[in-house]
Order: structure tokens, then C-alpha cells, then sequence
């Protein structure tokens, strides 16, 4: 998991976000208006990564409920084998895709 800070609302990190990648590779999009300027929103993405062979997914959840826009990035990747499991760094490179889309906006 990757947790930062953005000094953007979450939905305007989403937006961003969406911006930069395949929309194939969108799978979910969730967003709730929780009122007085707070906002959650919750981005699923999945992509595939030839050097496993499979998938690595992202959940990407930003909220602001303090004040300022928390992000965490939860990465999970699969090889084709059955037996080892190795993402061979898929997941952690999927992470930092978000985290280097967002970084002129990072504190």
C-alpha cells in the first residue's frame, strides 16, 4: 500500500488520474458528496503486465474528511502460474504510476 497527501480535492486527483490512463483499464468509479467541501471517491483500475503474464489491479481511495485529500493506493498482481504468485513488481510499479500522475500536486 502507498498512502500521500494531494493539496487537491479528491475529485480533481480522480480527474487526473482518469486523464492518464486507457479507459479500458477503468473497472470502477465511485464518488460521494459528503457536503461541506468533503468529498470520497474510490477508482478501480486493472492492467495487464506482460512480464507476469497477468493483471495487477488498483484501488485508488482519496478522501478529504480532515481537510486535506489523503490517497492510498492498494495494488495487487497475479502471475499465470498457479503455484508462485510473483508480481515481480507489478503492483508496486501500478502505485507509483498514481503517485507520479499527482506529484506536482503532493505535500
Amino acid at each position: 500500500m502507498k498512502e500521500f497527501r494531494t493539496s487537491i480535492p479528491p475529485y480533481e486527483s480522480a480527474s487526473i488520474l482518469l486523464k492518464e490512463i486507457d479507459k479500458d483499464d477503468v473497472k470502477h468509479q465511485e464518488y460521494h458528496d459528503i457536503g461541506e467541501g468533503k468529498q470520497m471517491c474510490v477508482l478501480v483500475f486493472e492492467r495487464y503486465y506482460f512480464r507476469t503474464s497477468g493483471n495487477a489491479s488498483l484501488t485508488v481511495i482519496m478522501e478529504n474528511m480532515n481537510g486535506i485529500t489523503n490517497v492510498r493506493c492498494i495494488s495487487s498482481g497475479s502471475a499465470e502460474q498457479m503455484v508462485f504468485k510473483f508480481d515481480l513488481g507489478a503492483g508496486k510499479n501500478f502505485a507509483a504510476w498514481a503517485e507520479r500522475v499527482l506529484s506536482e500536486y503532493l505535500i
